[in-house]
Parts: structure tokens; C-alpha cells; sequence
């Protein structure tokens, strides 16, 4: 018989079906379930491309393989595998001064604690007043008491009279590496106006 009950040779379609079934045009609807074991584009050989919201009612696509290409969706196996890494920054900033108080020379009274291992790559100084001359510069910074070299135009230096915000500071011997409990000081030359001194170390983990 045909899917109609109609006699087998009445030229329908045959329940299960003995020759291939060519749709032009044809749309089908309303399906309760469709199980298969290739779905192609009408060529037969092409890919079936998706134009609208593809909507599963288990919200699961499984047995994925490994991506090869950019584009490519990858399980959350493959994810959490290969994750992607991540510069994760971490920066720390304090203050050596008060706000009001002309800076005196020497090392300051207030230490910045070290609280986890980074690596510092620069800093830069931030006062609350500025400085009364030009080149007003962070003079030394010691780590654990010991003095951090520094060379010629590496310093944090408050380039014009008045400046709130220094140039970028660097070390000679690259970037620092700090650990939790490490205890930095800042030795500054004297100014009859400059206050409220802040650096912010900054780096990455």
C-alpha cells in the first residue's frame, strides 16, 4: 500500500518509501519528530545552513568535534582546556605624605606594605599641590631598605612647576618583581609648596 492506503502500484507514494523522494519547492510542516541519518541541502551533497534562530528543546548540542577553524563552536570541555589567557593587572597606590604639609628631604614617614606578589612594570607620582621649580622628581624608592636603581630619564618627574601628575617612572634593571610583605619607602628633596604625595605602582600578576 501507499502512505494514502491507496494498492501499491497505484503510482503514490510508498509506505516505507522503495525510490528517493525529490521535493522542488516543497515545503513540509508541523513534524512531531524527523530521525535521519544525513540531512543535506536540496543537492543532496550541500550543507544545511541555518538562516533563522535554531531552537533545541534540550538547549544541548553534543558529540562536538575539536574547532579547526576561527569560527568554529567548541564544547565546554575544550573551553575550560584551553582557555585563553589573561593579563590580569594589578596596581597599588598610597600615599607618603599628608595633604597639607610642605614635603621635607629624606624618606618619608609613611611605607607602602606589599600585600601579594606582582610584577612591577612602572609607576607615576600624583601630588595635591604642586611643586614651586620645574623637574621636581620621586629621588629614590627603596625596597625592603634597599635603593631601587634608577638612571637618567627614568625618574617620575613633575616636569613644569605646579604639576600634579609626573611622568611615568621606570627601573634600569627592568621590571621588579615585588612579593606579599615587601616594604617600599620614598626619599624626596625638600619643596616649599609640594604636598600630598601618592605614587601608584603598577604591574600585573
Amino acid at each position: 500500500m501507499d502512505i494514502f492506503g491507496n494498492s501499491k502500484n497505484s503510482g503514490f507514494l510508498k509506505n516505507p518509501l522503495d525510490t528517493d523522494l525529490q521535493a522542488n519547492n516543497f515545503n513540509a510542516y508541523n513534524f512531531t519528530e524527523v530521525h535521519l541519518d544525513e540531512l543535506h541541502d536540496n543537492s543532496g551533497t550541500g550543507k544545511i545552513v541555518v538562516h533563522e534562530e535554531f531552537n533545541m528543546t534540550n538547549k544541548r548540542i553534543t558529540n562536538m568535534a575539536d574547532p579547526t577553524a576561527s569560527k568554529d563552536a567548541v564544547t565546554l570541555s575544550y573551553y575550560e582546556n584551553n582557555f585563553p589567557a589573561q593579563i590580569q593587572y594589578n596596581d597599588l597606590f598610597a600615599s607618603f605624605t599628608d595633604e597639607t604639609t610642605p614635603i621635607s628631604v629624606g624618606f618619608q614617614n609613611l611605607q607602602l606594605f606589599v600585600p601579594r606578589s606582582f610584577t612591577c612594570t612602572d609607576y607615576q607620582a600624583f601630588l595635591s599641590t604642586g611643586a614651586t621649580a620645574n623637574n621636581y622628581v620621586v629621588a629614590q624608592i627603596r625596597l625592603n631598605g634597599v635603593t631601587i636603581p634608577q638612571s637618567a630619564g627614568q625618574y617620575a618627574e613633575f616636569v613644569n612647576a605646579g604639576d600634579k601628575v609626573s611622568t611615568t617612572g621606570y627601573f634600569t634593571a627592568g621590571d621588579l618583581n615585588l612579593v606579599t610583605g615587601d616594604i617600599i619607602t620614598v626619599y624626596m628633596n625638600a619643596d616649599t609648596t609640594a604636598s600630598g604625595l601618592k605614587i601608584v605602582f603598577r604591574g600585573t600578576i
